[in-house]
Parts: structure tokens; sequence; C-alpha cells
């Protein structure tokens, strides 16, 4: 269960190539090149004064955003960019794509300081094992202390494991996640489940897991084979 850190890792990457490319948000020297692409039948609509750029697509034909030399592709029907705020805002059928990873949502919001899904979405990893995240209501990682959260209900899946539960917290600094709302970790060999009330903590550097409160643990065994055939 250890690649679990790799969801987050590479979503903190993501949002790190993204911030990094907005005006504003990246020393001179490392700035990189965005390029906004709007369909033909789609607007494009400037505000000078207040600093804010407005791009609309359609269904079928979403803007799209493409960072130089960085790989990162996002597309949406609606994509706002608030200059002086320095928040850029992802809307419908958003989708954001990496060599490693592909993220969909119908809103999401970049700022300097985080990386918000409001209205939950779903994460694939591609690359080192693929992984697959779902979260039914807001997600939030924070850039700054590194910390993250989701609620609505979750489910994340793994090569051989899953994760379920209604909420989870944690941060990449104390390397730790926490489980909460009748969580659940399934294996190949045994299930952990907890009551509304449990709260499991997974230690992402020693793959130790704790769980206060109620649990029910199951382990499968392969029967073995007597000669008789039973």
């Amino acid at each position: 269960m250890a690649q679990k850190r790799n969801v987050l890792v590479l979503l903190l990457t993501v949002a790190f190539f993204l911030v990094g490319a907005l005006p504003g948000w990246a020393a001179e020297e490392g700035r990189n090149e965005v390029e906004i692409v709007v369909p033909p039948r789609g607007v494009t609509e400037l505000d000078l004064e207040k600093e804010v750029c407005v791009y609309r697509g359609y269904s079928g034909a979403p803007v799209e955003v493409c960072v130089a030399g960085s790989g990162l592709r996002l597309t949406a029907i609606k994509i706002s960019y608030d200059q002086r705020s320095q928040v850029l805002t992802a809307e419908e059928a958003v989708q954001l794509e990496t060599a490693k990873l592909v993220a969909t949502g119908e809103k999401m919001v970049v700022t300097a300081e985080l990386v918000r899904l409001p209205e939950g979405g779903a994460i694939t990893i591609l690359e080192p094992e693929r992984m697959h995240l779902v979260v039914g209501g807001a997600f939030t990682y924070g850039l700054e202390e590194e910390t993250f959260q989701g609620e609505g209900g979750f489910t994340l899946r793994g090569p051989d494991w899953v994760m379920e539960g209604e909420r989870f917290n944690g941060s990449m600094r104390g390397e730790h996640v926490t489980l909460m709302g009748s969580p659940v970790i399934r294996w190949a060999d045994g299930i952990l489940q907890g009551e509304a009330e449990t709260v499991i903590t997974y230690d992402l550097a020693s793959g130790q897991v704790t769980a206060e409160g109620p649990t029910k643990t199951r382990f499968y065994q392969d029967r073995g084979v007597h000669s008789s055939g039973d």
C-alpha cells in the first residue's frame, strides 16, 4: 500500500506545473509559456481593467490550455483567470492530463495556495502502477502546508488493494493519511472494516496501519487440497 503516496505526490507535481506556469506565480527566469486555444465558435472575454480573462467553449469543443515543456494539458468548457487574485477556475467537463496522470471533475480551482475540486472528481495514475481515486465531495490540497482533505465518500483502488470511507485528510510533510466515516481497507488476503466512529491512520513512510474504535478484520486463506480431492 506504499504506492498510495504516489497519488498525492503526483497531484502536488501537477499543481506546481500549473501554478508555476501562470503569470505572477513564477520567477521570470523560470516562467513557462502557456497557450490557451478557444474553438471556432467559442468566446474570449478580456476585462483589461479588472484583469480577468474568460474563455468559453461548448460541448464537444472545450477550451484547451497547454503548458510548454511540461506535458500538461487542461481542457474545460469554461476557463477563467483572475490575474490580480491569481486564481484559475475551470468548469464543466474538466480534464487535466500529464504523461502519468489524468484528473477529471466538473470544477477545478487553482490558486497559489491550493488546488481544489469543490464538486469532487476522479484521479487516475497511469505510472508507475495504475491507481484510481474517486472523491464524491470537495477535495482540497494545500500547497504550502502540503495537506489534503476529501469528503463526500471516496474510493482509492490500487494494484491489489482498495481504501474506502466517507472522509479523509492527511499531510505529505507529516507522512500520514487518516480515513474516517466507516473506513475500509481491503487487500488480497483480508479486510479491515471500521464503523462510523472508527478512525484509521496510515503511515506513508512505514506502511503501518492504526485503527481507533470498533473494527472487524477478516483474513482469507487458500484451503489445501488433500489426496482424497477434498
